[in-house]
């Protein structure tokens, strides 16, 4: 038990000061620097280095169906609060990330995150955060950016996957962009959504083949959604069952 408790310590420590350093950075430079794709490596870097303290081994298939310098609007079932680490540090495509109103508050990296680009979504406020999100998006496509969101909206839930929300899918419909799903297996299990202590496990993340949105309108929507859904629930499936597992757990 004193073993778990010192890793953990050394964990929330390393992640800290990786938070203080690197959004210290970022923030510095957005006094000089407005065009957001700049920090791409920064953004890159701060979550390969929060995953150097993760006690466990980080596996990646899949990245075969990713096309250099192309734009996605990338979704991925949400387990824990380390995702965003993960999804950073490990797929090889600039992309920012929606967040909660809440983050923006986050001492030095809420700030950071603001400013090389992260979109904040309100959602007591539906009308002024879509309105806020199409204009941010746009300027990551500008850019050459990717979208990245988690559509079951939280990470605290008692199934294996949450329905679904329409946003991101309106967004890759109206912006002709594909979707490229990504399905994390293991981050639940590290560190649980009620959780503080993190727990040695292997995590893995596979890379699904994109969906072409080119045939899609904003009729066909849900269909989308519920087709995405289905990919992402069955391959997660698929996965707990090459460990022996029927249930989710």
């Amino acid at each position: 038990m004193l073993k778990k408790v010192l890793r953990n310590i050394y964990i929330y420590l390393h992640v800290y000061l990786g938070n203080v350093f690197l959004g210290g950075l970022l923030i510095l430079c957005s006094f000089f620097i407005r065009r957001i794709s700049f920090y791409n490596r920064m953004i890159s870097a701060w979550g390969k280095w929060a995953l150097l303290a993760l006690p466990g081994t980080v596996r990646v298939r899949g990245l075969e169906n990713i096309e250099a310098g192309r734009s996605y609007v990338i979704i991925a079932n949400h387990e824990s609060s380390v995702d965003i680490f993960l999804l950073l540090g490990k797929i090889p495509v600039p992309m920012r990330m929606m967040a909660k109103e809440e983050l923006k508050k986050t001492f030095i990296l809420g700030m950071a995150m603001q400013r090389s680009g992260f979109i904040f979504v309100d959602n007591k406020n539906r009308g002024r955060s879509i309105e806020h999100l199409n204009r941010s998006f746009g300027q990551l496509k500008k850019e050459g950016l990717s979208l990245m969101v988690f559509p079951e909206g939280s990470r605290y839930k008692n199934e294996m996957l949450s329905p679904f929300r329409l946003g991101a899918f309106v967004m890759a419909i109206q912006n002709d962009l594909p979707i490229l799903p990504v399905v994390l297996k293991g981050p639940r299990k590290m560190l649980p959504p009620h959780k503080r202590l993190f727990t040695k496990t292997d995590i893995d993340i596979d890379v699904l083949p994109p969906v072409d949105t080119a045939s899609y309108t904003y009729e066909d929507r849900r269909e989308l959604m519920h087709k995405c859904r289905n990919m992402i629930r069955d391959h997660l499936k698929e996965m707990h069952a090459a460990d022996g597992r029927t249930e989710y757990p």
